[in-house]
């Protein structure tokens, strides 16, 4: 009998990673084949600079300062704007 592979741990976002006014989402909760560009599926995406709020789960390096870029819970996600003030902070 082979050994069962470990069920992965599920994600946890860090409610501090996303902008004011908004909850990060995992990808994978709002992929579709349909949609196409991921960053459709963003709310925070005209507000995006690609060095403040980052959604990728990969460290870049910012051509800006040199400084490391990357999300601390390691989650790749959009932002969705909050429905109301009494929303959890994230998911």
């Amino acid at each position: 009998m082979q050994p069962r592979s470990p069920t992965p741990a599920p994600a946890v976002l860090d409610p501090n990673e996303a902008p004011e006014g908004f909850i990060a989402v995992l990808k994978s909760e709002v992929a579709t084949e349909r949609l196409g560009n991921i960053c459709r599926a963003c709310d925070w995406r005209n507000a995006c600079d690609g060095f403040e709020h980052r959604c990728m789960p990969y460290t870049v390096i910012s051509s800006r300062d040199g400084r490391e870029l990357k999300r601390k819970d390691g989650c790749s996600v959009v932002f969705k704007r909050r429905t109301s003030p009494y929303e959890a902070p994230n998911r």
